[in-house]
């Protein structure tokens, strides 16, 4: 049996593949102090004297301690004259109209910034050796200030890391239980900002990540030793390399989702798709071409979710995530008024504690959940699968007092002006991955899942002029279903920085031999087998003065030819830009792509394995309630219906009740079943 995951800001999602290929699921509330009892009590629960095989699990373990500032305590030691990179950040800055904006406190401060006498040159020459009795001072003054990792970052060290190598041997003999990461191994990437971030998050991060696993894996381990947790990029990897590197794990929890929303588009043919995920807490967006989700070389974590595209206001993180926009607006987002008299919604959320006012749990403020409970979209007596109940009185308590008294509204324009404000938040990040960046959004459907996303997703392609929606099965569990669908996946990076006339394709071809070897042996060492490893190469370019460059699929002619690259980044350019780049064209980087299909199932799998499980097949008969759909359609007797039920093309409105979400079908809009038990609605012209 292989159990999966995914710990939201509400719920907790747990799906159980069965050596029987049956899937079983539980839902739980996330309660982070009991995660490791909560995963037992669920396998409990499944009667199953199957050994486990494997978990795999999603978190959001280690972007919260960086969003709340509660990671470990850090030292960091520099070349001198380079303290304050982490200070002085990138210069870059959300707004220029926004006067009161702050810039994030560095994650070190400075009195734990230590500098050291070194020069290495930016062609690997060593201009000033290592002072070895300047380094022993800063070494004992940072154990002294006992943190619990150093980060170790030196000028030019990703072309010779010689020094770096010699700090780091001298901190693991004055101290051997202090972390030690050295940027020459983290991220040997140019750009000192960035590799010095990188290298200082992912050392802050080691010791909550511990912590953090060593409580989990003492309740799993009765079962199984072997966890395995998803990355940012959409691929696995085991614990002991998550303890290592907990840099991969910021975008742990969305990354899942977005996987198994481009497996389902790929299965169903389907080549142009937003992935839509709207849980209790955030909602994130992913376009999927062809199958493939989008990624970015890094991006930045700690800036918080309210800001759409903004950069500027978190910390640099280089390391391979999918390229995921995220707004602060789920079902537990708490709708409020501002000084303006404006009604807002979010980004503070209701959680898991105390909740929603609906489910009572001791939560007074208005949400976005309580708002669809008194629309009627809601099961106004009990969700997931029954095991909440919902006390619809007190969501009609909560807006009324909080929102319609207030602004002088009927209860139901009120409920439903806050699902509007939060539509438009969310309406924001599909529109940042789709129009903003040059693609046609009316041609695209959208792959609805979360615990909300379902709900809403009608109304936001209403808006922003998408026709069809398609909800996988297991919605609101569909994350954690990605992670049954995961490859494991490790990504290498090595920098050239030299314009390309001054590469030679055997160094080239040297450099990728040397980082596929190194996958091959971090793979073995993870116990997966080395000969299912299959590689991915990709280069970086750019010319002239680009800041950023292009990354391009690395052909396998240009193994022998480097003047294919030039001709690939024109075309490249010319389709991103609208013009060809001129300058001399430079090697930046070198990547490598490493998988191996480990644990690989299909979305064909998925829905074979569904066919054997009740909870979800459950036909419940016909019922109609009562639902509000704006002004412009009143309250209007609704059919609540199972998924079951749907077979040919039926008009809306209609509410789908599953045991793990609730499927909204307003009117002007239809519904049928198509492919691997997917809904598909469509609005009418």
């Amino acid at each position: 049996m292989r159990v999966a995951f995914d710990i939201g800001g509400t719920f907790t999602d747990v799906i159980a593949l069965g050596r029987d290929k049956r899937i079983h699921t539980a839902k739980v509330l996330s309660l982070l102090d009991r995660v490791g009892e909560d995963i037992v009590a669920c396998i409990k629960g499944l009667r199953s004297n199957e050994a486990v095989e494997n978990f795999v699990h999603a978190t959001t373990t280690a972007s919260n301690a960086v969003i709340e500032r509660k990671t470990a305590p850090t030292g960091l030691i520099t070349t001198r004259g380079f303290r304050d990179v982490l200070e002085m950040m990138n210069q870059k800055a959300p707004s220029l109209a926004d006067v009161n904006w702050e810039r994030l406190p560095p994650l070190v401060p400075r009195r734990l910034r230590l500098e050291v006498a070194e020069r290495i040159l930016a062609d690997g020459s060593i201009e000033h050796r290592l002072d070895r009795a300047g380094a022993r001072e800063a070494i004992e003054t940072l154990i002294a200030a006992q943190v619990e990792a150093i980060a170790i970052c030196l000028i030019n060290s990703y072309v010779n890391p010689i020094h770096e190598q010699e700090l780091g041997r001298m901190v693991r003999q004055a101290a051997p239980r202090t972390v030690v990461c050295l940027s020459s191994q983290v991220h040997p990437e140019c750009r000192e900002y960035e590799r010095t971030s990188t290298t200082v998050i992912n050392a802050s991060l080691v010791p909550v990540v511990n912590r953090y696993l060593d409580r989990l894996e003492k309740h799993l381990a009765p079962y199984s030793r072997r966890l395995l947790i998803m990355q940012s990029n959409g691929g696995t990897m085991t614990a002991e390399m998550a303890r290592q590197r907990p840099m991969f794990m910021v975008e742990s929890g969305p990354a899942a989702g977005v996987l198994a929303a481009a497996r389902l588009a790929a299965e169903l043919g389907l080549a142009n798709v937003l992935s839509f995920d709207m849980g209790g807490t955030t909602a994130k967006a992913c376009l999927i071409q062809n199958g493939q989700p989008l990624e970015k070389a890094g991006g930045e974590v700690g800036g918080g979710v309210a800001a759409v595209n903004v950069h500027g206001t978190g910390y640099a993180l280089r390391a391979p995530t999918l390229d995921i926009v995220e707004v602060g607006a789920g079902g537990g987002s708490i709708a409020w008024i501002d000084g303006a008299g404006a009604l807002r919604a979010g980004p503070i959320s209701a959680g898991a504690e105390p909740g929603p006012a609906c489910y009572g749990r001791g939560g007074t403020q208005p949400t976005v959940t309580d708002a669809n409970v008194v629309l009627g979209y809601m099961n106004p007596e009990r969700i997931a699968d029954g095991t909440l109940r919902i006390d619809r009185q007190a969501a009609i308590d909560a807006i009324q007092k909080h929102v319609a008294g207030p602004l002088g509204l009927p209860l139901l324009e009120a409920a439903h002006g806050i699902v509007e404000v939060a539509n438009a938040a969310m309406m924001r990040a599909l529109r940042a991955v789709s129009t903003e960046r040059g693609h046609d959004i009316r041609q695209m459907t959208l792959v609805a899942f979360g615990g909300a996303g379902p709900i809403h997703a009608a109304a936001l392609c209403e808006s922003v002029g998408i026709g069809r929606v398609a909800i996988p099965p297991y919605p609101g569990l569909f994350s954690a279903l990605g992670l049954l669908l995961a490859n494991s996946r490790l990504d290498y990076i090595r920098s050239v920085e030299r314009q390309i006339a001054d590469v030679s394709a055997p160094e080239v071809a040297q450099l990728y031999h040397e980082m596929e070897e190194q996958a091959r042996r971090e793979f073995g060492e993870q116990g997966l087998p080395v000969g299912e490893v299959a590689f991915e190469r990709s280069v970086d370019l750019r010319v002239g003065f680009m800041r950023d460059e292009l990354t391009l699929p690395f052909p396998p002619q240009a193994a022998t030819d480097l003047a294919l690259l030039e001709r690939a980044f024109r075309d490249a350019h010319r389709h991103e830009f609208g013009f060809e780049g001129e300058g001399e064209l430079h090697v930046v980087n070198l990547r490598l792509r490493a998988k191996s299909a480990s644990g690989h199932m299909s979305f064909a799998d998925a829905v074979a394995a569904a066919a054997g499980a009740p909870p979800m097949r459950r036909g419940k008969g016909s019922a109609v309630r009562q639902a509000y759909f704006g002004r412009q359609h009143g309250s209007v007797d609704t059919r609540v219906v199972s998924r079951d039920e749907i077979a040919a093309c039926m008009p809306g409105p209609i509410i789908i009740e599953e045991p793990d979400t609730t499927v909204t079908v307003p009117p002007g809009w239809s519904v049928e079943r198509g492919r691997f038990d997917t809904l598909i609605l469509t609005r009418e012209r």
